[in-house]
C-alpha cells in the first residue's frame, strides 16, 4: 500500500525573511495513490500545474511537532468539533503565510487516513483543484514523512542552519526508545503533548498504560482526556460486572479460525468474517428479524439472551463506549452492553459476537473510528442484512424509502443499516422521493 509522496526541487530562496524559509525554498509536488494534492490554477500565469513554490521549514517542523498525533490520534465524534484537534491534524496551520494544500492526517490504527480539499487561500495567487481521501499503510506513510523532515534537516545543515526547533523536536523524536515511543503514543492517542506534559500527568499516562494493557488501543481514542482515569475505572468495572454474563460457550462460538489479510480493508473483513459465522450458525441468508429469531440462530434459548444482554450500569458514564466482551470464568464469551432498544441490543450484540470469534482477550464495542470498530460495524451489519439476501430483495436499480423501511423490519434492523448496506455493496441506489 503506497504512502505519501513529496517531490522536491530546490529554489533560489534570496529575499525571503528568515533563514530557515529561505533555505528551504523549493518546488513542491504531493501525490497520494495517484492523487496530485498540489495542483492548483496559477491566476497570475493563467496556468494549471502540479507543485507548488513554497518553503518546506514550515511544512516540516509541523510534522515534526504533530508527529505523535499524526499516528497515533484517532478522531471521535467529540474531538471532530474541536478547534485543537484540527490544528494538530491540519497541514493548513503550517501555510505561513504561503499556500499548501489543505490536508488532515489522522490515525486509523495500522492506516492513517488522508483527506484533502480545494480550501479557498485569498492571500495567494493559486487554487487548489483537487479533493479526495485515501488510506494508507502508517508504516509508508511514517517513513516518507521521516524522509521529508530528513531532507528539509539536510538542507539546513548545508546552508549552516543549526539548533532550530526543528532540528531539536526531529532528534528527540528520533532518540525515543521502544519504552518512550510507547509513552508517546499513549499520551498523543490522547491529544497530550508527550513533550509538554508536568510530572503528575505523565505519572497518569503511565498509570492508564498499566491499567488498561492491551485494552488501550481501543479505549484510548474514545475516553475522555479531561478525565481519563475516571473513564479507565468505569471500563474495568463494566469488565468485571460482565463476566457472569455469559452466552456463548467456547463449544457453541463458530469453530474456524478467522484471518485477515494485511491488504484487506476493515469492512471487507468483517463482511467476510459475518459470512463466514453465519454459514457456521446454518444461517444462509434467512432474516433474523427479531431477538427470539437471533437466540436461535445463536443456539441458545431467549432467556439466556436476555440475561447476558442486561444493560451493565457502568457504561452509562462513558459517552463513547457501548458495550464489552469479555470471558466468564468457564470461558466463552460474556458481554455488558449499554441500555437499548431491541434492535439498537441485537446490533450491538453482533458487534461484541465479532469481537469474541476475533480474539480471546477482553475488548470493546465503541464509537471510534479504528479499524477493529470498523470491522465489527461491518460483521454486525452483514450478519443481521446479508448483502446477498438483499440483492435478491432488490430487484431494480433504484430502492425507495418504503422498501428500505420494509427490508428493514424484515430483518430487524435500522433504515440506517439497510441504506449502508445497500451502498456499501453497490446494491442500489436509494431515491427518497
Amino acid at each position: 500500500m503506497a504512502g505519501i509522496s513529496f517531490q522536491i526541487d530546490w529554489q533560489d530562496g534570496d529575499g525571503l525573511k528568515g533563514t530557515e524559509l529561505a533555505a528551504t525554498f523549493a518546488s513542491l509536488r504531493i501525490d497520494v495513490q495517484g492523487e496530485t494534492l498540489t495542483q492548483v490554477f496559477d491566476s497570475w500565469a493563467r496556468t494549471v500545474r502540479d507543485h507548488l513554490f513554497v518553503p518546506l521549514y514550515p511544512i516540516a517542523e509541523w510534522l515534526a511537532s504533530n508527529w505523535w498525533f499524526l499516528l497515533f490520534e484517532h478522531e471521535n465524534v467529540v474531538k471532530c468539533d474541536d478547534p485543537a484537534f484540527a490544528y494538530r491534524h491540519s497541514l493548513g496551520t503550517a501555510a505561513d503565510g504561503y499556500a499548501v494544500p489543505d490536508l488532515t492526517v489522522v490515525a486509523s490504527g495500522a492506516r492513517t487516513q488522508l483527506r484533502w480539499a480545494p480550501q479557498p487561500q485569498p492571500w495567494t495567487r493559486v487554487k487548489f483543484l483537487n479533493s479526495g481521501s485515501a488510506i494508507v499503510d502508517r508504516g509508508q506513510f511514517r517513513q516518507d514523512c521521516a524522509d521529508f523532515v530528513d531532507t528539509v534537516i539536510r538542507r539546513l545543515l548545508a546552508h549552516g542552519i543549526g539548533s532550530t526547533f526543528l532540528q531539536d523536536e526531529w532528534t528527540a523524536i528520533q532518540a525515543a526508545d521502544d519504552e518512550e515511543a510507547s509513552f508517546c503514543e499513549m499520551s498523543a492517542g490522547l491529544g497530550w503533548d508527550p513533550y509538554d506534559l508536568d510530572d503528575d500527568s505523565r505519572d497518569r499516562v503511565i498509570s492508564l498504560s498499566e491499567q488498561l494493557g492491551d485494552l488501550s488501543e481501543e479505549a484510548v481514542p474514545v475516553i475522555d482526556s479531561a478525565d481519563p482515569s475516571k473513564d479507565c475505572s468505569a471500563i474495568l468495572a463494566a469488565i468485571r460486572a460482565a463476566k457472569p454474563n455469559v452466552l456463548l460457550t467456547d463449544d457453541s462460538l463458530p469453530s474456524f479460525i478467522p484471518h485477515q489479510s494485511t491488504a484487506e480493508r476493515p469492512w471487507e473483513g468483517g463482511y467476510r468474517l459475518a459470512r463466514e459465522a453465519r454459514s457456521e450458525f446454518g444461517l444462509d441468508g434467512l432474516p433474523i428479524p427479531d431477538t427470539e429469531s437471533l437466540a436461535s440462530a445463536l443456539n441458545q434459548s431467549l432467556a439466556t439472551l436476555r440475561r447476558a444482554t442486561e444493560p451493565v450500569a457502568a457504561l452509562d458514564g462513558l459517552q463513547l463506549v457501548d458495550g464489552v466482551v469479555t470471558r466468564g470464568a468457564s470461558g466463552g464469551m460474556s458481554l455488558g452492553l449499554k441500555a437499548r432498544g431491541e434492535t439498537g441490543m441485537r446490533f450491538l450484540l453482533c458487534r461484541a459476537l465479532c469481537e469474541a470469534i476475533s480474539s480471546h482477550q477482553d475488548s470493546l464495542v465503541t464509537r471510534g473510528t479504528t479499524q477493529r470498530q470498523q470491522r465489527n460495524r461491518a460483521f454486525a451489519a452483514e450478519f443481521l442484512a446479508p448483502a446477498r439476501s438483499l440483492r435478491e430483495r432488490i430487484t431494480h436499480p433504484i430502492v425507495d424509502a418504503e422498501q428500505v423501511d420494509d427490508l428493514a423490519e424484515e430483518f430487524g434492523v435500522s433504515t440506517q443499516v439497510i441504506l449502508n448496506q445497500i451502498e456499501n455493496h453497490r446494491i442500489a441506489q436509494f431515491s427518497a422521493i
